[in-house]
């Protein structure tokens, strides 16, 4: 199921950052003074109770200011009410309702949203008899917190965790069809290659990165399989600030990520991967989806018969832990490679799903372990027993030990190389979890 997302938003330095760096238990956002550091979208997964959802961090909204960087922040933060599932409306206790939160209050009421009206700074029981005030807001029961030692912070995420229930995007009914997110940078040809799968012009296609509008789901057979294409969208409309289309970008792609069970991240090679493509292949494995990397544009590299391997040497080497990846060099224009880019998509799915017996894994890797045991730790001879594999789509490979927190890093490496290497599971993240026994 997909995770909700709930948005954190308010004016600045009401400790947003403080807060989101509080419930998802870790410092990942900047935190600073002056108001407006945060200026682009930070994302979190969070687990309570055992729900989960995606937490994001927001600028400052200044509704009224016409500074560019105010006007930026309240577009992102109009983007993200639009996107998200519930909002934490942040507001700070020693400072008590302003015009700003009067504003934004409004435009709460009016969104319709699940909207968790959050007091900030609420340090003790002396701040907490203050939190009265924010009734005036007419979005219910102020919530009391402290971002900055943690205070009530447990009492927002039961809350949260028991609304957003509803929220959870349930798996499609039809469980075989391959749910396919196309995603890349703009002008790397994704809606060209659509509506060449689709032989039917459905998207707008253009040299002008963005000008794909909406998503609009396709359902398309191949090889008498259905797949269902998810198209990652640009802008709706136009906003004034350019910055937000990579904001909203990211968040549109971030939902298909979401809801595909494989992804096809192209890439123009005349450009190569940037951080930003890496960004996204390391958010897709995160989410544990199957991963196909489709070089866009063969048909403009001059070639000859080492320039393929060449290529695929480079690209292994960029993509480093990622290399699990598999890659495929396509032309979208002479139609090159473009259903064996299908084939490659179904066998990943199928890769995604593959289960190993217990017999089987424990007679190829108890051997190999034997002859290659982990390194002692702190005097500890370590020792592993016993594997199974505890869960497919996606794959994830239970070793029992003696001392499973005294593995080291580099040994899991080994262990999952030497899964791939006999198992495959091509372009799919394997989880490796050790426990004890």
């Amino acid at each position: 199921m997909s995770e909700p997302i709930v948005a954190i938003i308010g004016r600045p330095n009401v400790g947003k950052s403080t807060l989101f760096n509080r419930l998802i238990g870790q410092r990942r956002a900047i935190v600073d003074d002056q108001p407006g550091v945060t200026r682009d979208r930070n994302y979190g997964h969070v687990t309570w109770a055992g729900n989960q959802f995606v937490l994001i961090d927001t600028g400052g909204y200044m509704p009224e200011s016409q500074h560019m960087i105010d006007l930026a922040i309240k577009e992102q933060v109009e983007i993200a009410i639009s996107e998200a599932d519930a909002v934490i409306f942040l507001v700070d206790v020693q400072t008590g309702i302003t015009d700003i939160e009067e504003v934004m209050a409004k435009s709460f009421l009016r969104s319709g949203k699940d909207v968790f009206l959050t007091v900030n700074k609420v340090d003790n029981l002396e701040a907490e008899m203050e939190i009265g005030q924010f009734y005036a807001l007419g979005l219910g029961d102020p919530i009391p917190v402290s971002g900055m030692i943690g205070r009530g912070s447990g009492d927002l995420l039961d809350i949260i965790a028991e609304k957003i229930k509803e929220h959870a995007i349930p798996e499609d009914d039809e469980r075989k069809m391959i749910k396919l997110a196309v995603i890349g940078r703009e002008n790397v040809g994704k809606s060209s290659l659509i509506n060449t799968l689709l032989e039917k012009t459905r998207s707008i296609v253009t040299n002008i990165p963005g000008t794909t509008r909406d998503p609009i789901d396709s359902e398309f057979s191949y090889q008498k399989r259905k797949y269902l294409l998810i198209d990652t969208a640009g802008l709706k409309k136009k906003k004034r600030i350019k910055e937000n289309i990579l904001f909203y970008s990211n968040l549109r792609t971030f939902r298909s990520i979401q809801r595909a069970d494989v992804i096809m991240f192209m890439v123009d090679i005349n450009e190569g991967l940037s951080r930003q493509d890496v960004s996204i292949l390391n958010e897709a494995a995160l989410q544990k989806k199957g991963i196909i990397l489709a070089l866009n544009k063969w048909d403009l590299i001059k070639k000859d018969n080492t320039t393929i391997g060449e290529f695929q040497k480079d690209y292994t080497e960029r993509l480093g832990v990622l290399r699990f990846i598999p890659q495929i060099y396509i032309s979208v224009l002479d139609k090159q490679r473009l259903f064996k880019a299908l084939d490659l998509i179904t066998k990943v799915y199928k890769e995604r799903q593959k289960r190993v017996q217990t017999s089987e894994i424990n007679d190829y890797f108890l051997p190999l372990i034997k002859e290659n045991t982990p390194p002692a730790t702190k005097g500890k001879d370590i020792k592993i027993n016993y594997i199974a594999q505890v869960n497919a789509e996606p794959p994830v490979f239970a070793f029992y030990s003696n001392f499973p927190d005294l593995i080291t890093e580099s040994y899991k490496r080994f262990l999952e190389n030497k899964l791939r290497d006999k198992y495959g599971f091509i372009g799919v993240p394997i989880s490796l979890s050790f426990r004890k026994k």
